[in-house]
């Protein structure tokens, strides 16, 4: 399964390519978010589960929305405490405030694919096609490999990426 923060890096080049359509900040919590889910199941069962959080209906209602306008707000309200620490990870956005339309759409491209992500490679997620659909149809097995192979190739283009514009903008400054 890919490993929580692997889920960002997956689909951060479509930030790096293009940063005026989708929001970083946005990515990230989008893309990563739904795993709280996890922490929750093994807090309250013992367990790691995969609820209704993993679903297809959940990230593409409920999800983009809630989360669209926490992340709104917080651009608006921490822009600099951001900044602050995009400057400490050595990354270099063209801006921090995103306008609500393109934070919402970063927000549904990083729920669908976490869910898109998870859903080969785990044999029990009961709610991937809820309600029209009870258990995991997508699950492939001992190929889920390849969807780990192809999630660590995204990661490391997304660390080429990152790199890149460390290296451009030192020569700018």
């Amino acid at each position: 399964m890919p490993a929580t923060p692997l889920h960002f890096s997956a689909i951060a080049p479509l930030h790096f390519k293009r940063p005026e359509t989708f929001d970083v900040t946005a990515l990230l919590y989008s893309s990563t978010l739904v795993d709280l889910e996890l922490v929750y199941y093994f807090l309250a069962e013992g367990q790691i589960n995969h609820g209704f959080w993993h679903s297809y209906l959940f990230v593409l209602t409920i999800y983009p929305l809630v989360l669209s306008l926490i992340i709104y707000v917080m651009e608006r309200k921490f822009e600099k405490t951001i900044s602050r620490i995009y400057k400490f990870f050595r990354f270099f956005p063209k801006k921090v405030r995103y306008p609500f339309k393109t934070i919402y759409f970063s927000c549904l491209i990083g729920g669908v694919s976490h869910i898109f992500f998870d859903m080969w490679v785990h044999e029990i997620s009961p709610y991937v096609l809820f309600p029209l659909f009870n258990g995991n149809p997508f699950w492939i097995g001992e190929w889920s490999i390849v969807i780990n192979v192809l999630v660590s190739l995204l990661s490391l283009s997304t660390v080429y990426l990152w790199i890149r514009q460390i290296q451009i903008h030192r020569k700018a400054f």
